[in-house]
């Protein structure tokens, strides 16, 4: 995948400003920066849930599979079937929830999840749609240190076959990537 001389703006305030990246077959990249820097930006461009004002991105695979910041979980329903919702089936969705320390919330709804608990699942949920590339925004946000160090080893554990591609303040997070890509408003 290909990241060429990519720019965006909301406004007067310039988010992406011509970024090029060589990006690998697999292996974790990180997209680093302050807060409404664009690191959201980037990955919505990525999945092509964006257009950039110029510039483009080539060699995309035509599946991928996103977290999103905000969780995007049905509250009414219980874990595993927010999680089989990509298609998978039971036996994979817990296994993914066990690696992510959660096998014993497969069958309580949403509503009753702490936010920790509910950012996981969204993690689950994107991790359960087998693919070449991940785009996670935000993985560790809201989660103790046990549960971030749970979840980078299993951001990791994919990066092994696929692309994952993480927007992220985490620095623990960061320090594992081969790559970062940085953003910065202007």
């Amino acid at each position: 995948m290909r990241i060429v001389d990519l720019s965006k703006s909301f406004g007067d305030v310039r988010v992406i400003d011509h970024v090029d990246a060589k990006l690998p077959e697999r292996g974790l990249i990180g997209v680093s920066g302050a807060s409404g820097s664009g690191k959201t930006t980037l990955l919505r461009i990525l999945a092509g849930l964006e257009r950039p004002d110029e510039g483009r991105v080539e060699d995309v695979p035509d599946r991928f599979s996103m977290q999103f910041e905000d969780d995007r979980l049905f509250p009414w329903m219980d874990v595993l079937a927010n999680v089989t919702l990509v298609g998978c089936d039971d036996a994979i969705a817990l296994g993914i929830l066990g690696e992510l320390g959660l096998a014993d919330k497969a069958h309580a709804r949403i509503s009753t999840l702490s936010g920790g608990q509910r950012r996981r699942v969204a993690l689950a949920r994107a991790f359960a749609f087998p693919t070449a590339l991940y785009l996670l925004d935000e993985p560790t946000a809201r989660l103790d240190e046990e549960s971030a160090r749970v979840v980078i080893c299993a951001v990791e554990a994919r990066s092994v076959d696929s692309l994952v591609i993480v927007a992220t303040h985490d620095q623990a997070m960061l320090d594992r990537c081969a790559m970062v890509l940085g953003c910065e408003s202007r």
